[in-house]
């Protein structure tokens, strides 16, 4: 139970103490103009939080104060607190939780922001955060880009503090900045009225405001600090002092607390520890925060007592378990209570489980000690091996348990997900089907998805596709979106294997744009790597880059098993920007990535991409190497689709003509997403030393270079030489003159002209921005919104703008939101592009883009095509739902205007008869899966030649409407399809 008066201290301003020294110097360095983010890093002692405090309560305005406690390193515990800081600034309820912890610091954040543009903000004891609850922290600060932001701590591992300093938007006060001054030793010593001669000997401390403190309260100048405290404990009256390590256990001391934990000690017992000097924070309310270095002198006291210590470590867990679970199994850990332990861990593991805070479960676990723990207990501790890089440990745990016949559907899906990593899809394939047959479906999503990529694998690949689209269609209905954004990801990989690259790049669109809507960017990290795929192979290299960088940060903190993927996809940007030696060291990295967390699937991949940079700088006995383990992979995982290709390459590097022509001629027919275009390129290249090459040769390769960018031919450049000079002076432009070291052109720019600032936007399927090539980070949900409405009216008044994007309010705090929008979206794109104008000008009438920013929004580029009759190429650039996430009048009026469009200019394409009708009506029904006018067409196109397809195309529509609305197709329709030859039993 929480005790009366103040229930949660952490978020109030500590008071000060009656000898408390002003710091004004410092006070003054954080209320510096120009200074967004500061940091105080420095060991225990150095008044981090005094200082924060003091700077706090001069300001006498609004603000948020978070002091954190060992339990915010997990991320339910830390969305309550910090939910409690700002329901107290708010004045009233926060906030309720949202389906994901980002979208809930993300709501946090936009209360906050609605009703303060520019609020202090403080964060104290920054090293119990953990790599979770830094990164939600990270995400909560991110809108309130306006306000000043100060953290302090003993490490801040858990924040991006390098990335801030790198780029100028953090001030880091260090021990030494934070260290007495020689007046101010002199001006604490006298309010102390300490003695004459303690002023030499306090000199060996080095300005340590705790050591001056201490010694200024009695205690002896000694250069340990648990001399210090130990010293400064002695002067506190004999009963007292014997009590004294009991309160080790507690965090914050009150009362109420002791009274609870059943301590009897004498009364005013905090007055006379406040007079005595031990470092006490008061919290207000009788509440005091002591310090670590009080605490853990009184631990290491109380652990002398082991009966004592343990039982008052077990009166604490009790006391915790409903409000703080984890902090509570540390101190039932600590009592060595087993059953408690048990208890409390049932209720923590799945919870850390199901947050994907698997570094933190792992170091839980670590530091309990049960011995022969539960079948369950294992289970969770081998997940947490598994997915922290200790592959062994973990798959022994699981293989134990599953011979027993003691795995969960956990661990099942845990060996499943193992086999997916090493590429045995038949034994991931056994045990999903086995897991799905032991356990009820609500236990089994994630292993119905395994068993859908399994069946992929292994070539059933329209059956694990109709799984995914299922499963996708289910928790749409559900409103389910991670579920849905799952799998969605696993249904990818079955268009990949079909070659279905427009449906691929649609499920992956909407798949982003799911989890960017939850703000899951872990999640987000497999999805980056494909959109880097995608920006590679359509020629932009530093799109792909920045991509891979993105994913990489977060992978590498939080998401291990993707490294190896994401290494080896840096590798080809590398190879395309020319770069073989960051290529090579790039592959190198992947491979011993792929070995230490036993990613056997991968390995050949990696091989192979050694076995190409080898040949092509000449390492042939290398090359050899790499090509033959890798083809011994691929055997033995049951694989070869690959192999074609790559022996072509090596029979070509051996001069081997003829069995490069073959493997040649075989990849070209092997879905990839660029081995059949490069393989018809080698084959061209064959052909052009039997005779010339006509104009239908270079229009070939013409089309072959929209399928994989020229960029990404870098290896093959030595090869193909001759046919870029050959194609070159069939026409002087072709795209391949690029592997002559002469770029393509249209005409020579003038060079004295800079090249025109572009800002594309896209808003088709998914919301982005990017200048140029570099994508703009637009935190802010209203940015985003602000950038979309400018695009697509060219300019407005700040009336007309809140008017749309806050239904005519005129509310001040929504216009200090917009204004805080239109800055935040200003700073995006300059920090995106480093320009140095303005690129949201204000004439003091309305807000415009600026004029010579070249303008490329897809939404208005798709109604041109449209009225331009270009149908197929407007449905390319229509990926899904316009303008997903906002939820305003006029956007749902601009969603409905261009659905309307794009479905009026199919059913005008479709009265025309052949092929490219049909496609236009079956990309369209994938669009507007439940559309009956849409539907219906393409059903009845289909009748007259293809009726088989026409009743796929029936039961997809029939069970699309059952999974998204709940309905089925009604009876007049089905009579009339009936009646046309439809044959429906």
């Amino acid at each position: 139970m929480s005790p009366p008066g103040l229930s949660h201290p952490s978020v109030l301003v500590p008071r000060p103490l009656r000898t408390e020294l002003g710091r004004y110097p410092l006070l003054s360095r954080l209320s510096a103009p120009g200074i967004g983010r500061l940091a105080l890093l420095a060991p225990s002692g150095y008044g981090k939080t005094t200082l924060l405090a003091q700077h706090a309560r001069a300001l006498e305005r609004p603000l948020l104060w978070l002091s954190l406690t060992v339990s915010d390193s997990e991320v339910e515990f830390f969305l309550s607190s910090l939910r409690r800081a700002v329901s107290l600034l708010l004045g009233g309820p926060a906030p309720e939780r949202e389906a994901t912890p980002e979208r809930t610091v993300y709501a946090l954040a936009t209360a906050v922001l609605e009703r303060y543009a520019d609020l202090p903000v403080y964060i104290d004891r920054t090293e119990l955060l953990s790599r979770p609850t830094g990164q939600l922290l990270t995400l909560f600060l991110e809108p309130l880009w306006a306000s000043r932001v100060i953290f302090s701590g003993v490490a801040m591992d858990a924040l991006p503090l390098a990335r801030w300093t790198a780029a100028g938007e953090v001030t880091v006060l260090v021990s030494a900045d934070l260290a007495f001054s020689v007046p101010e030793t002199e001006a604490f010593l006298q309010a102390r009225d300490a003695p004459a001669e303690l002023r030499a000997t306090v000199a060996a401390l080095e300005g340590w405001p705790a050591g001056v403190s201490l010694a200024a309260s009695g205690a002896q100048t000694t250069f340990e600090p648990s001399d210090l405290m130990r010293e400064a404990l002695n002067v506190v009256p004999s009963p007292l002092r014997d009590q004294l390590p009991d309160l080790s256990v507690l965090s914050e001391w009150h009362d109420d607390l002791v009274r609870e934990l059943g301590l009897q000690l004498p009364g005013e017992w905090l007055d006379t520890l406040r007079r005595a000097g031990l470092p006490l924070t008061p919290l207000g309310r009788g509440w005091f925060s002591p310090h670590g270095l009080l605490l853990s002198t009184l631990d290491a006291e109380l652990r002398r007592t082991a009966s004592r210590f343990r039982d008052l470590h077990a009166r604490q867990a009790r006391r915790l378990a409903d409000s703080d679970p984890l902090r509570a199994l540390h101190h039932a850990g600590q009592a060595r209570e087993l059953p408690l332990i048990l208890e409390l861990a049932a209720t923590v593991l799945p919870r850390l489980k199901d947050g994907r805070e698997f570094a933190l479960m792992h170091a839980t676990l670590q530091t309990l000690d049960v011995p022969d723990p539960p079948p369950w207990w294992r289970e969770y501790r081998a997940v947490a091996r598994l997915e922290v890089g200790e592959v062994a440990a973990g798959e022994q745990e699981l293989r134990d348990l599953h011979a027993q016949g003691l795995t969960t559907a956990l661990g099942f899906t845990a060996l499943t997900l193992l086999a997916t990593r090493r590429g045995d899809a038949r034994e991931q394939l056994r045990l999903a089907e086995l897991g799905l047959a032991l356990f009820p479906p609500e236990e089994t999503r994630s292993l119905a998805l395994q068993r859908a990529v399994a069946l992929i694998s292994l070539g059933q690949v329209q059956e694990g596709l109709d799984v995914c689209e299922a499963a996708a269609a289910q928790a749409r209905l559900r409103n389910a979106p991670l579920e849905e954004a799952a799998a969605l990801t696993m249904g990818q990989y079955a268009y990949q294997m079909l070659g279905q690259w427009n449906e691929r790049r649609r499920a992956v669109a909407r798949a982003d744009a799911l989890l960017e809507e939850q703000r899951q960017q872990v999640r987000r990290v497999p999805l980056l790597n494909i959109l880097a795929d995608e920006a590679l192979y359509a020629g932009d290299t530093a799109g792909a880059a920045q991509y891979v960088a993105q994913a990489l940060q977060i992978a590498e903190r939080q998401h291990p098993v993707m490294v190896a993927q994401l290494l080896l996809s840096r590798a080809q940007i590398e190879v395309a920007a020319r770069d073989l030696q960051g290529a090579s060291s790039s592959v190198g990295q992947a491979l011993d990535c792929i070995r230490r967390m036993d990613l056997a699937v991968l390995e050949p991949f990696a091989l192979l991409a050694r076995f190409e940079l080898c040949t092509y700088q000449g390492q042939a006995e290398a090359a050899e190497e790499a090509f033959g383990q890798a083809a011994a992979r691929l055997t033995a995982q049951g694989s070869q689709s690959l192999l074609p290709f790559y022996a072509a390459l090596r029979a070509w590097a051996r001069q081997d003509w003829e069995a490069a022509r073959q493997g040649f001629l075989e990849a070209t027919h092997r879905i990839s997403r660029s081995h059949p275009a490069r393989a018809e390129l080698y084959l061209m290249e064959l052909r052009r030393r039997e005779g010339p090459l006509g104009a239908a040769d270079a229009d070939r390769a013409r089309e072959l270079c929209r399928t994989v960018a020229v960029t990404t031919l870098t290896l093959d450049e030595q090869a193909l030489e001759p046919l870029a000079r050959a194609l070159t002076a069939l026409q002087a432009d072709h795209p391949l003159t690029a592997l002559l070291g002469r770029p393509v052109r249209a005409q020579d720019p003038d060079p004295a002209a800079p090249p025109a600032p572009s800002l594309n936007i896209r808003v088709l399927g998914a919301m982005s921005a990017a200048v140029g090539d570099r994508p703009a980070r637009l935190t802010l949900a209203k940015s985003a919104e602000v950038l979309v409405w400018l695009a697509w009216h060219g300019a407005g008044s700040s009336a007309e703008i809140m008017n749309d994007l806050w239904s005519g309010s005129r509310e001040r705090r929504h216009h200090e939101y917009f204004r805080v929008a239109v800055r935040k979206l200003r700073a995006s794109l300059v920090q995106a592009a480093g320009w140095s104008f303005d690129p949201v000008p204000y004439d003091g009438q309305r807000y415009r883009l600026h004029p010579d920013l070249q303008v490329h929004l897809d939404a208005r580029a798709f109604v041109t095509l449209i009225g331009e009759g270009r149908v197929e190429n407007a449905l390319a650039l229509y990926l899904g739902e316009p303008l997903p996430g906002l939820e305003g009048d006029w956007a749902q009026d601009l969603r409905e205007q261009l659905r309307s469009a794009m479905l009026g200019a199919v059913l005008d394409a479709a009265h025309q008869p052949g092929e490219t009708a049909l496609e236009l009506l079956r990309r369209a029904a994938e669009l507007e899966p439940t559309d009956e006018t849409l539907n219906l067409a393409l059903i009845e196109a289909l009748l007259p030649d293809r009726p088989r397809d026409a009743l796929g195309a029936f039961r997809t529509y029939a069970r699309h409407l059952r999974a998204q609305l709940d309905e089925d197709v009604p009876g007049a329709l089905v009579r009339r399809l009936k009646a046309r030859g439809l044959p429906l039993t």
